[in-house]
């Protein structure tokens, strides 16, 4: 249970490392934004990609060293923590994404400039 907190805990702080780094790039630099729980998304998968060949394949000639990595319940426990992360970071952004549609909803009001005497405010 210790070993599958420690993988959670340091997926999570690689999220949050991720979205900091997404959002400081998408604000210094123009164009198409990116999507930091995709990123991490690809990063989750390329780790458990990379996990499995190091369990089966690299671990599992060497029992008698990396014994307790070899077995196919540690590589469950830390899929589950990788899928908990990665569950977690849609989740964040479905969050922030909905917040954000109605942080803009609230504020969207068209002007219209009908005449240098007027004004129509429109709510979207």
């Amino acid at each position: 249970m210790a070993n599958f907190m420690f993988d959670l805990v340091s997926n999570l702080a690689l999220l949050a490392i991720v979205v900091i780094a997404c959002r400081l790039y998408n604000r210094f630099t123009p164009g198409p934004a990116i999507n930091g729980a995709h990123v991490f998304a690809a990063l989750i998968l390329v780790a458990l990609l990379l996990d499995a060949a190091l369990t089966f394949l690299v671990f599992a000639d060497a029992q008698n060293r990396y014994g307790k990595f070899s077995t196919p319940s540690a590589f469950c426990t830390r899929a589950a923590a990788y899928v908990l992360a990665l569950v977690a970071a849609f989740a964040w952004h479905h969050v922030a994404r909905r917040k954000r549609a109605a942080k803009n909803r609230a504020d969207a009001t068209l002007v219209v400039h009908t005449s240098p005497y007027s004004e129509s405010h429109l709510h979207m």
